[in-house]
């Protein structure tokens, strides 16, 4: 189980008979801040999260009833998401230079994200994105390698099944700025056009060919086009 998304404070307190109203709320506020703070630190939940206090958003923990009352935290669960399924992308590249492996990037709307990844704020849209120039080749399947591509629609899918919460999608998308492992500009532009290789894999026979390789006449695969990324979008489910 990866950490739970939600946690529902019930605190009891030993507390003086002489304490009153607003004292004893500040104490049971303090008390359920604290169990939150812990578990964040413990790295048991992420940074982020959204407070409901007896069903409401936007309430202090102070404001909780005293009898039956409750203070629930959601986590955010995009922040330990991304982290997985960054790692799960490199993990599952072709290794050679080391260039593909290394050129996975991490965008939180639409900007490069350069923090650390549990700091990513809930209701983010988050990219995950590998920026070499055969990005796309390896995705589709255009390109032989030594491991199973498309890549990003595998890790999707392992992601779809372990987080519940959080929505996936894989595109293909322009991206502006930035360099690649290798140090080249990025976007790439084409400098021909596109080649439909005609090679395709699937998980029994491994590597084989449907059709000999051709010029492709897709407008988006012709010379001075800029390329399109294969990306991994998450989004959370709320």
């Amino acid at each position: 189980m990866a950490i739970a998304e939600k946690l529902n404070a019930r605190i009891q307190l030993m507390v003086s008979r002489t304490m009153n109203g607003a004292q004893f709320k500040s104490v049971i506020g303090n008390r359920i801040r604290k169990e939150r703070d812990d578990l964040i630190a413990s790295g048991a939940a992420a940074p982020g999260y959204v407070r409901r206090v007896d069903g409401s958003l936007g309430k202090p923990e102070e404001d909780v009833r005293l009898h039956g009352g409750s203070v629930t935290y959601i986590f955010s669960t995009i922040a330990q998401a991304t982290n997985w399924a960054l790692t799960e992308c490199r993990n599952r590249s072709p290794v050679s230079s080391g260039a593909f492996r290394d050129s996975w990037a991490v965008l939180v709307n639409e900007k490069i994200w350069m923090k650390s990844l549990a700091q990513i704020p809930s209701g983010s849209e988050v990219w995950i994105v590998n920026t070499m120039p055969y990005a796309r080749k390896i995705e589709v399947g255009g390109q032989q390698i030594r491991v199973p591509p498309r890549i990003v629609e595998s890790v999707r899918q392992s992601l779809m099944r372990r987080y519940k919460r959080v929505r996936a999608l894989r595109a293909f998308k322009p991206l502006q700025g930035g360099r690649d492992a290798r140090g080249d500009p990025v976007p790439y532009i084409l400098r021909s056009a596109g080649i439909a290789s005609g090679i395709s894999w699937n998980k029994k026979e491994g590597w084989g060919r449907k059709h000999a390789a051709y010029v492709s006449r897709r407008k988006d695969r012709q010379a001075g086009e800029q390329m399109l990324y294969p990306t991994l979008i998450l989004t959370e489910k709320w």
